[in-house]
């Protein structure tokens, strides 16, 4: 028996990327934050709106795009305040020993976005914790 093989074209190449590119540069997209930090959360944000007003719009960036922002605006806010509790309670001494949080959290919150941005690059599904299921809730 004969098996045939099948030719994609350099263009359908690109178009089935497409999917996944975009998905893992909202998820990276993180380490934007490191230089600029709104400017970190506007990339998934344009993604996902974009995305969404296409007529032959993909769920996959879409989704991707819509939780990287979700994600990228909750480590922020908890970012901010961990930062505000600190500063408050370091009048008393007490948040002095929330400092380490405070430097741990960013980085490894950013880890969490990267190591997201590099299973969706390998075409998996990567659902951040809580922040999907608000997102398919809402």
């Amino acid at each position: 028996m004969a098996t045939q093989k099948t030719t994609v074209s350099k263009t359908e190449k690109k178009q089935s990327r497409d999917p996944i590119l975009l998905s893992t540069l909202a998820h990276l997209s993180i380490l934007a934050s490191l230089v600029i930090p709104f400017f970190a959360m506007a990339i998934p944000l344009l993604i996902w709106l974009l995305e969404r007003n296409k007529p032959d719009k993909s769920e996959t960036i879409e989704f991707n795009g819509k939780q990287a922002f979700f994600y990228q605006v909750a480590v922020y806010l908890i970012t901010v305040l961990l930062g505000i509790i600190t500063v408050i309670l370091s009048l008393v001494l007490v948040g002095v020993l929330l400092i380490p949080i405070l430097i741990i959290f960013p980085i490894v919150a950013i880890a969490y976005g990267v190591y997201g941005g590099i299973r969706v690059s390998q075409g998996e599904n990567f659902r951040y914790i809580y922040i999907a299921d608000f997102i398919e809730a809402g």
